[in-house]
């Protein structure tokens, strides 16, 4: 069995202390993952602002973000000034460096996740193209993969990410592979959906500890044919590192071969891609998350 591994990177301080703490775990389940980087100023602490929609502060509550995120990014952009991810450039070097993936995860991220249904065309395309330019002023290439903050996405931001060119994209959650149809039109990028519960979605709610959510996920991964799981450099590359460390080491007990989401694109054969399924992208509210996310018609995520 296979599972693509995605490593979200939304703030500073998941760059900066959660990243190496993920490269060096990473390294030593001999393994390689999708590192999903944020490319723009960590803005985090305008989630303030979203304090009223139903779920947040519960969440916030029960998953002791102010100890997981820490103050400085919980105040980023609002009381303190926003950090600027490409000051840790050498640390997104590290991810290639090490044999790793590194996928664009949009530039302000705040900003997409929290207005994107609200920004113009010119909006989401200066998003989109400054996330690329600061891709390649690190890397010196363009991105394979691109996947939206907060599984927030459009019909605007779909038909960009066509015109860019990109590998694929991990847009949604869902069950399995899709291309998104929009005005009737099939898109060329490939979504490769999060298919499993992440663990600041799950974390204390109905009793769900750390070592609950280890049982979950080794579970879902052994009984579903096609997963992405989703890790975050703020939760499991910092307090719930050991969360991280025995997920992978279940899986490899399993025989679950973890590989990059570029790897999974390459895999998809010629004659399986003419029965992959074209639909449309519906917002849906998601157990555990704040707000509704992005998912396909048809291939809705497993609560």
């Amino acid at each position: 069995m296979t599972c693509g591994l995605r490593i979200d990177v939304c703030t500073y301080e998941g760059l900066r202390t959660g990243v190496p703490n993920m490269l060096r775990l990473l390294d030593r389940h001999r393994i390689r993952a999708s590192f999903f980087v944020a490319l723009g100023p960590d803005r985090s602490g305008r989630a303030i602002l979203q304090a009223f929609r139903p779920g947040f502060l519960a969440k916030m509550r029960r998953t002791g973000a102010a100890r997981a995120y820490g103050w400085r990014t919980i105040l980023s952009g609002t009381v303190l000034p926003a950090r600027r991810m490409a000051d840790l450039a050498d640390v997104m070097r590290a991810i290639v460096a090490e044999g790793h993936e590194l996928a664009a995860h949009g530039y302000d991220h705040r900003g997409w996740q929290d207005q994107l249904h609200r920004m113009s065309e010119q909006a989401v395309r200066r998003e989109l193209t400054q996330a690329v330019e600061v891709y390649q002023g690190v890397v010196g290439r363009w991105p394979r993969g691109f996947g939206a903050p907060g599984w927030q996405c459009s019909s605007t931001s779909l038909r960009l990410l066509d015109e860019l060119g990109f590998a694929y994209a991990s847009d949604v959650r869902g069950r399995g592979p899709f291309y998104p149809r929009v005005g009737g039109r099939r898109l060329r990028t490939l979504q490769l959906p999060t298919t499993l519960p992440t663990l600041d979605e799950l974390l204390g709610l109905d009793g769900m500890d750390g070592e609950g959510f280890v049982d979950l996920i080794c579970r879902r991964v052994e009984q579903g044919a096609w997963n992405v799981f989703t890790m975050h450099a703020e939760m499991e590359g910092r307090e719930f590192q050991w969360v991280a460390d025995r997920i992978l080491a279940r899986l490899k007990t399993q025989g679950v071969l973890p590989l990059t989401l570029s790897e999974i694109r390459e895999g998809i054969r010629a004659d399986e891609e003419a029965s992959i399924l074209e639909t449309e992208i519906l917002q849906r509210p998601i157990k555990g998350r704040a707000g509704e996310v992005a998912v396909p018609a048809g291939l809705e995520p497993v609560d």
